[in-house]
């Protein structure tokens, strides 16, 4: 291995980590994950961390980012929500993690995210029908909306992880 190898691969193992703890903040971690096996992949002529592998990572980190985008919504209008809760969910889950981002250290943006989905869910909903359990309802929706999520885009980058260091340290060499 040459030196611009063992660089690539000691970034590789430390984006490992720092995606899955990105993803616990509220971050793409998926991203960093992907970028650092390409980076791999092609310093190494895709020997190790070969195409297939990275199309495969790159459909997981993708699936898992529109997930992230859309559980919410979908968790507040499963649950009775209409296109307002839907933009309520969103607006919110963003307000809510900008606003709690300093807090908590960095774990503020993830509670700011599944309370602000709440509240812009509740408070849309509260709004336009003046019914408390209603609303109640669509907010609790919107938050279990994006718990899943989270836990889907851990799973994808845990998921990730095990590709990537399998390959560079199971995989049969051809």
């Amino acid at each position: 291995m040459d030196v611009l190898s063992i660089l690539a691969l000691v970034i590789l193992i430390l984006s490992m980590p720092a995606g899955l703890i990105a993803v616990v903040l509220g971050l793409p971690g998926t991203w960093l994950i992907l970028v650092a096996s390409v980076f791999y992949g092609w310093l190494t002529d895709f020997a190790i961390i070969t195409s297939q592998l990275l199309l495969g990572l790159l459909a997981l980190a993708v699936v898992a980012e529109l997930l992230d985008l859309t559980a919410g919504l979908w968790g507040a209008r499963r649950y009775g929500g209409t296109k307002k809760a839907m933009v309520g969910t969103m607006i919110g889950g963003i307000l809510g993690a900008v606003a709690l981002s300093p807090m908590l250290f960095g774990f503020g943006t993830i509670v700011g995210a599944f309370f602000g989905a709440f509240v812009g869910a509740f408070s849309m909903t509260y709004l336009e029908q003046r019914k408390m359990d209603k609303a109640m309802r669509v907010g609790w929706g919107a938050l279990l909306g994006r718990v899943f999520a989270m836990v889907f885009k851990g799973a994808a980058v845990v998921t990730m992880i095990g590709l990537d260091v399998w390959a560079i340290f199971f995989a049969q060499r051809a």
